[in-house]
């Protein structure tokens, strides 16, 4: 099976929070780190691991600091697309794509957001790789909000 490739920017944006910060940042001039804060809800720790995939991919940037304020504005406007969109369908590896428009059988097991339900989730993918000798690259930071299970289309 071969992997799905995707640019930065792209990857950057598919995670919630991201996405989140980012249309935010557009919608305003600029925001403080605090500002961001409260407008996500998330930590300061995650909001600043968040901040720094943005700015690696060059979307945003940190470019005024007062005092211990950090600001933030958007460096690079990207369209965001719907999520009614199927570009993402040419993303998919051939074969996946095929057993999709033959009508597979789709299987979605949701993982709980509980850090030993993302770790028993990821083990489990890796120990299936493993067995069926796939390369798959999982990453520290790859979280599984679920598992899909393609089948083979059923006959009728």
């Amino acid at each position: 099976m071969s992997k799905i490739r995707v640019d930065g920017r792209t990857m950057a944006l598919s995670h919630p929070t991201r996405l989140a910060m980012y249309e935010e940042l557009l919608n305003a001039e600029e925001m403080s780190t605090v500002m961001l804060q409260k407008k996500t809800g998330v930590t300061r720790y995650h909001l600043y691991h968040h901040l720094q995939s943005l700015e690696k991919n060059g979307l945003i940037e940190n470019h005024r600091n007062e005092g211990r304020a950090r600001w933030w504005k958007v460096t690079e406007r990207v369209t965001l697309t719907p999520a009614t969109s199927t570009d993402w369908l040419h993303n998919l590896p051939a074969d996946v794509r095929a057993l999709l428009e033959a009508g597979a059988e789709v299987h979605f097991i949701p993982v709980p957001n509980e850090s030993s339900s993302v770790v028993a989730a990821k083990r489990t993918i890796g120990n299936m790789a493993e067995i069926f000798d796939v390369d798959l690259d999982m990453g520290v930071t790859f979280m599984p909000n679920g598992i899909l299970v393609l089948g083979p289309p059923k006959r009728s």
